[in-house]
């Protein structure tokens, strides 16, 4: 049997329809001028391929969205969502800081999404039943 050990717990969070969802919260920064930072929440997905943030945070970050690679999303709903590629920082009070790539959506998007592109960074764990969700920063 394989015990897993976490130091870090939350608690879920509301969305803005009132749902219970794994949410974390995080101080993004340009990756090049650090002084330029925007707080956001994102919701951890396990379905969700890469990490996917709404364009209007990579603009107050003062990143020019459409220069990075771009990317192709297809929504559960079977639509089209384009997004470009960028390199930002990410810290969390608890978790510290981690330097990743993340998609900024062209167009609005519902939520932000942490995806397992994060999921590579960390040691993650979901009680969905008590609301709760667990983190340990990667080794």
């Amino acid at each position: 049997m394989t015990t897993v050990s976490y130091v870090h717990q939350f608690a879920y969070g509301y969305d803005e329809d009132g749902r219970r969802l794994p949410l974390l919260k995080l101080r993004l920064a340009n990756g090049t001028d650090s002084a330029l930072m925007v707080d956001v929440e994102a919701a951890l997905d396990s379905g969700a391929e890469r990490s996917l943030l709404d364009g209007q945070i990579g603009v107050a970050l003062g990143l020019d969205i459409l220069s990075g690679p771009s990317l192709v999303f297809e929504t559960m709903g079977g639509g089209i969502l384009r997004a470009s590629l960028h390199t930002v920082e990410l810290s969390n009070s608890e978790l510290g800081e981690f330097k990743m790539e993340v998609a900024f959506s062209t167009g609005e998007i519902r939520r932000n999404v942490l995806g397992r592109d994060f999921f590579d960074l960390v040691q993650i764990g979901f009680r969905e039943h008590h609301l709760t969700f667990y983190v340990t920063p990667a080794p």
